[in-house]
């Protein structure tokens, strides 16, 4: 039996994840509909996700640098980390290259 907890946290990755496709779908279909599918659209999907994962790579790095200056993480918490800080960085670098292209 779950508790109310574990209810809540699964409630919350679901309904996160159901928003987050759901923000995706609906943010191309009003691209499409003003024709903002195009070719500049298409090179700031791929440099912010390229960037995204190079900020992801470097956080990787941190943290093992601090698991060996002896700092303990449990899994959970590594994995929220590192999903924040991919998050985060390819949002910022999406807006940066919006505001550069």
């Amino acid at each position: 039996m779950m508790t109310l907890e574990q209810m809540l946290g699964l409630l919350g990755i679901v309904l996160g994840l159901s928003g987050g496709v759901f923000g995706l779908w609906w943010g191309r279909r009003m691209a499409a509909r003003k024709n903002g599918l195009d070719e500049r659209y298409e090179k700031i999907t791929v440099h912010s996700l390229a960037t995204g994962w190079k900020i992801t790579i470097i956080s990787i790095y941190l943290l093992l640098l601090l698991v060996i200056l002896g700092t303990q993480f449990s899994t959970a918490q590594v994995l929220g980390i590192l999903l924040f800080i991919h998050m985060a960085g390819w949002a910022f670098s999406t807006l940066y290259y919006n505001l550069k292209f």
